[in-house]
């Protein structure tokens, strides 16, 4: 117990925020990937929890898991956007919750004084302080970073207009899944796409950080969204359910390296008025 009398200390407040780990059959991985990273950045154990699909995939991330590097498994649901929406009902309404992928391998941020404009990441605790400051100063729910671990690419500045929030690692201020202020995903593939126009939409911002950027193989590393076969058929079904669905927001965008249909988010709602 913590007293204010002679000689004792007072505990100081601690920045609140939680870390919620959506995992599938990555038990091994983890260890070495995103909880070793977690613990090298000094985040609290007490305040990660694993979110698994069932009870066989919990006894293996039990017995796997190193002790003191995770605070608990919680039994979740299968299926991606389905995990998603199980976390934001998992938490209380306001909780600020830092999500983060099972594959992650470290932070870069952006420095200009660097040959490759890039460093490894100083403060992790520093970015998670930050893009929740930014949301309170842009009066919105939703932060993330830049979605490639590139300097060249990467900039030192925070935008607010609609971004794409990649779904390895970002954080909201958790508005729930019912009432007006509620998000709730609806699709399995793009899900990232979809939480980015929704917050968005609602909002009228979302924070992106384009100085910090996760390290990660986003398509390649096994388990996980690579158990799913026929991935890039299903990538591109979702990207043309997004356009579709949120003609003001997306376009279509199969330019990019990785051969998967990528969408591009623009708020066109202006534009069309001009037409």
């Amino acid at each position: 117990m913590f007293g204010s009398g002679p000689g004792k200390k007072t505990r100081k407040n601690t920045f609140p925020y939680e870390v919620a780990i959506p995992s599938y059959k990555r038990h091994e991985a983890i260890n070495e990937k995103t909880l070793a990273t977690l613990k090298r950045y000094g985040i609290p154990a007490s305040k990660i929890t694993v979110f698994v699909a069932n009870k066989d995939e919990e006894a293996l991330y039990k017995q796997s898991l190193k002790p003191g590097t995770y605070g608990k498994i919680v039994v979740g649901v299968k299926g991606m956007h389905d995990i998603r929406n199980f976390i934001t009902g998992y938490y209380k309404v306001g909780t600020k919750i830092v999500n983060i992928d099972d594959d992650i391998k470290g932070f870069l941020e952006y420095d200009e004084a660097n040959k490759r404009k890039e460093r490894p990441l100083k403060s992790l605790i520093g970015v998670i302080k930050r893009g929740f400051a930014e949301c309170e100063k842009a009066k919105t729910k939703l932060w993330g970073v830049y979605p490639v671990a590139n300097g060249y690419f990467m900039k030192p500045k925070v935008s607010t207009d609609i971004r794409y929030i990649i779904g390895s690692f970002w954080g909201c201020i958790n508005p729930g899944l019912k009432g007006s202020d509620g998000v709730k995903i609806t699709t399995e593939y793009k899900e990232d796409y979809q939480r980015s126009i929704l917050y968005y939409k609602r909002w009228g911002a979302v924070v992106r950080l384009n100085m910090y950027a996760p390290i990660s193989a986003y398509y390649t590393e096994p388990g996980g969204m690579q158990e799913v076969k026929e991935r890039k058929e299903l990538e591109e079904k979702g990207a043309r359910w997004l356009v579709k669905t949120y003609p003001e927001f997306a376009v279509l965008n199969a330019s990019k390296k990785s051969g998967y249909m990528e969408v591009k988010l623009k708020d066109l709602r202006d534009s069309k008025k001009e037409d």
